[in-house]
């Protein structure tokens, strides 16, 4: 009876200390630090997966605040500001016009800038008022989002940089490299793993936008921040406020045509 009560005894301990040793692993596991394609993979699903990552379409509205070369006496607000997108099915480098694109630009009834991309061609409307800032409307200085959907695609490198925070939100900081080398520089939120920053070199200066007040899109799993702000070289030039918006809607290819 001894002897039984004994095994008995050992076998109880025996089996806590394989729980208790399990239980380490799935600990230090869970505490191992996330790599760069972790947290893309997790930035990815909380923007809402496979319909984020390749969406056709997408129509932003809203309103918008200009400063050119940040400077405030100068401010020009858009009371409408419209964007129209579709989106490429593949895309290797960063910072060059794809798919479709389309910005209106008014200031009350008058057209401070319209600039569209077909898939081929760019055209574009600038105002007397507008002229004197073309270089920052350049394409090659604006795209340079949309690669983080293609980051897990072959050719793509991925690195985690220092952890950081983006308006009092810690962050994890990756730097996606495209296969034409160009290289962008992305925050994402370390609790929800929204992204709140982009960041990218052009030829106007560092350029980087900060994505606050998020939105879920109605009937599809898609997440929108509804306020985005453009910097040059540390300073804001604009300060966009999406009041309304519609994903996967269709577009008619006109829009894109020209910028009139």
């Amino acid at each position: 009876m001894k002897n039984a009560l004994q095994f008995t005894v050992l076998l109880l301990v025996g089996m806590n200390l394989l729980s208790a040793c399990h239980s380490a692993q799935q600990i230090s596991g869970s505490q191992q630090p996330l790599s760069a394609a972790d947290i893309l993979k997790r930035a990815v699903a909380a923007a809402g997966g496979e319909t984020w990552q390749r969406p056709q379409t997408l129509v932003l509205k809203g309103s918008a605040d200009f400063f050119p070369y940040g400077k405030q006496a100068e401010k020009i607000h858009f009371d409408q500001y419209a964007m129209y997108r579709v989106y490429p099915p593949d895309n290797d480098e960063a910072h060059k016009a794809n798919g479709r694109v389309r910005f209106d630009a008014l200031e009350g009834d008058s057209i401070f800038f319209k600039l569209a991309f077909d898939g081929k061609t760019s055209s574009s409307y600038l105002s007397y008022k507008a002229k004197p800032y073309e270089k920052h409307f350049a394409w090659s200085n604006n795209f340079g989002f949309g690669i983080i959907r293609f980051a897990d695609s072959p050719g793509f490198q991925l690195e985690r940089l220092a952890d950081d925070q983006v308006e009092g939100h810690p962050c994890y900081f990756i730097q996606i490299t495209d296969p034409k080398q160009n290289k962008t520089t992305f925050a994402i939120d370390a609790k929800n793993f929204y992204i709140r920053m982009v960041g990218f070199q052009t030829e106007v200066g560092y350029h980087h936008r900060i994505y606050s007040d998020f939105k879920q899109a109605r009937n599809v799993a898609f997440l929108q921040p509804t306020r985005v702000r453009l910097y040059f070289e540390g300073v804001k030039w604009m300060d966009i406020h999406w009041k309304e918006f519609a994903v996967n809607q269709p577009i008619s290819p006109q829009v894109f045509v020209a910028a009139n």
